[in-house]
């Protein structure tokens, strides 16, 4: 019994418990800060759909575009649950002045794949926001490739292949209009 508590307490004193203390980039709070701004200009939005050679385009308010915004909500992967799937890396780009954080998954079982944010280097302020998702559904593939643009808008792409080899491709092309 000696020797079981001796073990017992060798075992603790070995072990290390580490905190994880990298913050990654609240994606979620960027986003719902340019809704609060867009809320508080009135603005009202140009929406283009464009599915093959299809064109469709109408203009929205903030309601109406809140289910296309939201999904960039749903792409924050700042919290302790998340992040643990991306590996961070952050870059200067010289010709664009920006500081790039880039987030790319490490685990070939998560939805987003990729998220790169542009920060100006002179503001500290984030220019924009791309978000590159996957994921399979049945029988089809189906990637989401999202950009936003600070204060001007947000693009979403689709396309869709099924095993049969059906194509999809759909663009969603957001722009603000400022009263």
């Amino acid at each position: 019994m000696a020797a079981a508590c001796s073990n017992s307490k060798e075992e603790t004193k070995n072990s290390i418990v580490t905190n994880d203390t990298t913050s990654f980039y609240p994606v979620a709070s960027y986003i719902n800060n340019q809704v609060k701004y867009f809320d508080s200009t009135r603005a009202r939005f140009s929406v283009v759909i464009t599915e093959g050679t299809k064109k469709d385009s109408t203009t929205s308010q903030l309601t109406g575009v809140m289910p296309m915004i939201q999904s960039f909500i749903d792409a924050d992967i700042s919290d302790s649950v998340q992040k643990i799937n991306y590996k961070e890396s952050v870059f200067r780009d010289a010709g664009t002045a920006s500081l790039n954080i880039n987030y790319t998954s490490i685990n070939s079982l998560t939805t987003i794949k990729n998220i790169d944010i542009l920060i100006d280097e002179q503001t500290s302020l984030i220019k924009r926001l791309f978000i590159r998702k996957q994921f399979q559904t049945k029988d089809t593939t189906s990637i989401e490739q999202m950009s936003w643009k600070t204060n001007e808008g947000f693009t979403k792409s689709i396309s869709k292949e099924a095993s049969n080899g059906f194509l999809l491709n759909k663009t969603i092309a957001v722009r603000v209009i400022l009263l």
